[in-house]
């Protein structure tokens, strides 16, 4: 029996310029405020198998209760971002699901044809893992497992979206992860 992952709680897009991407989300979709992370640093990153050292920021806001997660890498480092922007212009990249136990969760997705394509650690031992089926008509799928620090951090920039003044594009705020 195939386990049931959900709910869905991030559609994830890779950018090519973060501030125009927050711009837009903000003004024409009306989603923010936009937390920006520049220079996200991360540990044990890996892609395809092999260590990555990857340089690249993000921003985050909500719509309800979705994550909109907006991407930038500023190295040539072969990753699925860059993969991703060499080839697709502004489209869904990923959704994300999170779990309280990443490595038995990537084993059932293995078993299932996904291949384990990139991931790492966060500062405070959140981990992540990027999984693909490699068929075009669907999306990466990515695990996401939250430190403490981490979930009151998602937390925080939801509430922030809640209570959104519809002014404020990027809020200030002291990243716990």
């Amino acid at each position: 029996m195939e386990k049931k992952f959900g709910p869905i709680m991030q559609m994830g897009f890779v950018v090519e310029d973060l501030d125009d991407a927050i711009d837009y989300w903000t003004k024409k979709m009306n989603i923010g405020p936009f937390i920006k992370l520049e220079g996200i640093d991360l540990i044990d990153q890996y892609y395809k198998g092999k260590p990555a050292d990857l340089d690249f920021s993000g921003a985050l806001s909500y719509t309800g209760s979705m994550q909109i997660e907006l991407i930038k890498q500023h190295c040539d480092t072969p990753s699925i971002y860059n993969e991703y922007i060499n080839n697709e212009k502004g489209e869904l990249h990923h959704l994300c699901c999170l779990t309280t136990d990443i490595e038995n969760d990537i084993s059932i997705l293995e078993s299932q044809g996904y291949i384990n394509i990139q991931g790492g650690k966060t500062q405070d031992n959140g981990q992540f893992a990027y999984l693909d089926t490699k068929k075009k008509e669907r999306p990466i799928f990515e695990l996401t497992q939250l430190s403490q620090g981490g979930l009151s951090f998602f937390n925080m920039i939801e509430e922030a979206a809640k209570n959104w003044d519809k002014k404020t594009t990027l809020l200030e705020a002291e990243i716990i992860l």
